[in-house]
């Protein structure tokens, strides 16, 4: 009895977990180059696809590494048929910038080799993001450059409670150890870290969504980037969710997740 309930629990281990019409393949890892192993979950939708996919970043401060959060946002993807990849990346203080950027941009460009398997359609590919996790979709959405390969740029992008201006808190106790050093230090480092900083005419399309009784990451915040989309000629749309907090503005949302999906069909499909 032992072994065959043993043998049963190795199988729904080593079996991937249907639920929904979607695939969940846990622990699939991206990237071992930073000398451990960096994973991401995938939820892949039933049917032979391909599909378009959204790369979805959990916040905590890039100092958390909460990717539970996203869960709810990747099953409701993959139900309507997105392959929605929940991924974690490498930790501040430990890991200081850019080191989250580029796990999210590797994940993006593993995702792209892996497509087949995936099911995914490596032309169409989103990000989406909270508050931290905002951030670091942002800049994937903000990428540009003659050296820039194809794999590192994505095709749409929801962020919601976005850290964008970071030299607007230039004494912050969570964006000084994400960056490493104050701002009185090095502030072109802090420029450089700001998604604002890399807004272009040919980023992606975005999708913003801010509590206006953010107190955490005021809506300035996303009214600034909305601002700099605008006068790039960048496709973009602000949601303000009225009278939500930082965290509000995530669980109860208004109505701001449904537009971002619908932001997700026009802009991937």
């Amino acid at each position: 009895m032992r072994r065959l309930l043993l043998s049963l629990v190795l199988a729904s281990a080593a079996s991937p977990a249907w639920s929904g019409g979607f695939e969940i393949r846990r622990g699939l890892v991206y990237s071992r180059a930073c000398g451990e192993a960096l994973t991401l979950d995938a939820y892949v939708p039933e049917g032979r696809g391909p599909f378009p996919a959204v790369l979805v970043i959990h916040g905590g401060g890039w100092s958390a590494r909460r990717p539970g959060d996203m869960a709810g946002i990747a099953r409701t993807l993959a139900r309507r048929g997105f392959v929605a990849l929940n991924v974690v990346y490498r930790l501040a203080p430990e890991n200081r910038y850019p080191a989250a950027v580029d796990d999210v941009r590797e994940a993006l460009r593993w995702a792209r080799r892996e497509h087949a398997a995936l099911k995914l359609d490596p032309a169409r590919v989103g990000a989406w993001g909270h508050s931290a996790g905002a951030h670091l979709a942002a800049m994937l959405g903000v990428e540009s450059g003659e050296d820039l390969e194809a794999a590192d740029r994505v095709q749409a992008v929801v962020a919601g409670g976005i850290p964008a201006v970071f030299e607007l808190w230039p004494k912050s106790p969570i964006v000084t150890p994400f960056i490493g050093h104050t701002f009185a230090e090095d502030p072109g480092l802090w420029r450089e870290a700001s998604p604002i900083t890399h807004v272009t005419p040919d980023d992606a399309p975005f999708f913003l969504y801010h509590g206006t009784k953010d107190t955490l990451v005021e809506p300035a915040q996303a009214e600034r980037m909305a601002a700099a989309l605008s006068k790039a000629g960048v496709r973009h749309e602000l949601f303000l969710v009225k009278g939500r907090g930082h965290v509000g503005a995530f669980v109860f949302d208004r109505g701001a997740s449904d537009k971002a999906m619908s932001f997700l069909d026009a802009t991937l499909r």
